[in-house]
């Protein structure tokens, strides 16, 4: 006979789960319970932010995180306003700013009443003199005294405020700007009948090859690989007129100057808007002279005006460290029944006046860190021609 099993016998489990009771589906597998998903936007923000029950190591990485992300996009909308956004705002401004004078259809000149003008100088009841094609940017901004250019590196009109800081930072619609405009030192008087004796203009030398960046082309430039005595010889003219007049410069000098006493000799060019003397202007025409990289022999005399663009430059750094030099073109007006420009001549008479003499002696005056770390044996003395001055003493 077969045997029988002989295990207990389980009794089915009853509807309430309890072994044994009538009706037990214990034969049906049960399901499962079934969690709700967590919404997207929550899940999301469980795990980036610092959130209850988180340990503190979650809590830790979470913040390194969130810093980390708002640092990228900070600077993400830092490189896209430099490198996008304010070459943009540049370039639109610039293209009103010639849009303005090339539609000008205008007289060349006509009279205004003189107490329209701010600081003409003009008596009550009295007419000046303008040029036509300006009047609509004083009419826009009366801080402006005159349009610049260099063609075609360099066209602006020019403004002056009551302080040289404001326009470091201002539109010509007097708007904050980092990237400033081009303006006149703020000592110097223009009127119809005056202007100063040495008129400097500063603007900035921007990476986006704006304002005074072109500037750059006049001292060696081994980045953009321009020969910048061969560029002297081909932009050795300025244009820069005022609202009353027409004014045509000749360049006789490219000089770099140190600002910052820690590094130097300081060579306060900034402080020489008026001269009291002929001293005066030949010491300082003098200590231009002896800065120079180059000279074009163009003669000078007491009581010419002079033209001073001033912008920062980068390519000269003392002992590793900022050394905040300047570049300066100077240049001196065309004078009365005098030819505007250079011949061809002339410009291949220009003498090239950079690097070291055969003693290895620097050939131009630099402030001391530079010719004393670089150049050990020092600057090599006054050596341009006495007869760039007329009648100059020596000092």
């Amino acid at each position: 006979m077969p045997e029988f099993d002989k295990r207990p016998i389980k009794k089915p489990d009853g509807p309430t789960g309890i072994p044994g009771e009538k009706g037990s589906r214990s034969a049906v597998r049960q399901k499962p319970l079934v969690r709700h998903r967590e919404n997207l936007a929550v899940s999301v923000l469980h795990g980036l932010i610092p959130w209850k029950g988180d340990s503190k190591a979650d809590i830790i990485r979470k913040i390194i995180f969130l810093a980390s992300l708002a640092l990228i996009i900070w600077s993400a909308i830092l490189i896209t306003n430099f490198y996008v956004l304010r070459p943009a705002r540049l370039r639109n401004e610039q293209m009103r700013i010639l849009e303005i004078r090339n539609n000008y259809a205008g007289e060349e000149f006509f009279d205004v009443p003189a107490w329209q003008l701010s600081g003409s100088g003009g008596a009550e009841g009295e007419v000046v003199t303008v040029i036509g094609e300006y009047m609509d940017w004083y009419n826009l901004n009366n801080d402006f005294v005159g349009y610049l250019e260099i063609y075609p590196f360099i066209q602006y009109p020019v403004y002056q405020a009551e302080n040289n800081e404001f326009y470091l930072n201002h539109n010509s619609e007097k708007r904050p700007t980092a990237n400033g405009t081009v303006y006149a030192d703020y000592e110097g008087i223009f009127t119809p009948t005056e202007r100063p004796h040495n008129t400097i203009i500063y603007g900035h030398n921007l990476m986006t090859k704006d304002l005074f960046q072109p500037l750059t082309m006049y001292r060696p430039n081994h980045v953009s690989g321009v020969d910048s005595f061969e560029f002297l010889k081909t932009n050795s003219t300025i244009t820069f007129d005022t609202l009353y007049a027409r004014g045509d410069y000749k360049i006789f000098a490219v000089f770099q100057s140190n600002v910052r006493p820690a590094q130097g000799e300081v060579f306060r060019y900034w402080d020489n808007i008026y001269f009291d003397s002929k001293t005066h202007f030949d010491s300082f025409v003098a200590d231009i002279l002896d800065r120079s990289l180059y000279y074009t022999n163009v003669d000078l005399q007491y009581g010419d005006e002079l033209l001073l663009l001033s912008t920062c430059d980068f390519s000269i750094f003392a002992n590793g460290s900022d050394s905040s030099v300047r570049l300066v073109i100077a240049a001196r007006r065309v004078r009365e029944n005098e030819r505007p420009g250079f011949t061809q001549e002339e410009t291949d008479a220009f003498i090239d006046n950079r690097g070291t003499d055969e003693n290895d002696f620097l050939k131009r005056k630099m402030f001391e860190e530079y010719y004393r770390v670089r150049v050990p044996a020092g600057w090599a003395g006054r050596n341009w021609d006495l007869n760039y001055i007329k009648d100059f003493e020596v000092q």
